[in-house]
């Protein structure tokens, strides 16, 4: 399954860090990057697409090092093992995807840029997989139809916390997404969107994403993800490891924390 990292925002957080690329902000002496690489191949994924904008350029000298034979021209290439896309603009979260997966056939997953966690990435494509097949009425059959796109446009990693406050609340039923608030603005425990879904290329095709122009930014959790949950289209995997952003002082203290536990069991 290819994977898409969406690193081409900035995050809001003081001083020197407010003009580094997220994706280059070191935790514990490491860009939060490293860590998601590892994080995709250590459950052998390795088809990776990184989606870029904000100095984009400083990302790529960055993986050059690694790859020093490698060239950097046009606004897409592949670098270090990586694939890369650069957009034109800020195309928000939504706009950002469509244009990273523009060309893809199958499913596939999207990762946030700013987020450090030790989820199962396996085990959230084998509960994505099974939630997606139609049982076969003669059990020896080797393949399971997948259900109709109606049903399943994709699934979201969701991870339980004591306050949502800033974050995607979601509620959820029998595994599924049934409401979606992005970033309300009062405290309250539950479930929030830990930023990584599995996509259907079909999802673009939908009446109220195809409706929008495809050089309009757009962000895919305040557009999408309500009606796909009004729709029960979206499966619901529960993270019930270690998550934190590194969007506030807060996340970046908590990164700080996760980093040095994730080097513990290694």
């Amino acid at each position: 399954m290819k994977v898409v990292i969406l690193a081409g925002g900035k995050t809001n957080l003081p001083g020197k860090l407010k003009n580094i690329p997220k994706s280059l902000i070191e935790i514990k002496g490491r860009p939060l990057l490293e860590y998601q690489l590892d994080l995709l191949r250590k459950h052998k994924l390795n088809d990776i697409r990184l989606s870029l904008f904000y100095k984009a350029k400083e990302i790529l000298k960055y993986l050059k090092k690694k790859d020093p034979k490698a060239k950097i021209r046009g606004k897409k290439g592949k670098i270090a093992g990586l694939e890369y896309m650069i957009g034109p603009r800020t195309l928000g979260t939504g706009g950002a995807i469509r244009l990273a997966c523009s060309d893809l056939k199958n499913d596939f997953m999207v990762m946030n840029g700013d987020v450090l966690t030790n989820i199962n990435l396996g085990e959230y494509i084998k509960f994505y997989k099974k939630n997606i097949s139609e049982p076969r009425f003669f059990s020896f059959l080797p393949f399971k139809k997948r259900v109709p796109y109606e049903i399943t446009l994709g699934a979201m990693a969701v991870f339980y916390t004591q306050d949502t406050a800033e974050l995607g609340l979601v509620k959820l039923k029998n595994n599924r997404v049934i409401n979606f608030l992005e970033k309300p603005d009062y405290q309250y425990s539950g479930y929030i969107n830990a930023g990584f879904y599995i996509f259907s290329p079909q999802i673009f095709e939908q009446k109220y994403l195809k409706s929008i122009k495809k050089t309009k930014p757009f962000n895919i959790e305040k557009v999408a993800f309500s009606k796909l949950a009004e729709n029960s289209q979206l499966i619901a995997y529960v993270h019930r490891g270690l998550w934190t952003d590194i969007g506030s002082k807060e996340g970046l203290e908590k990164a700080g924390d996760i980093a040095e536990k994730l080097s513990e069991k290694e």
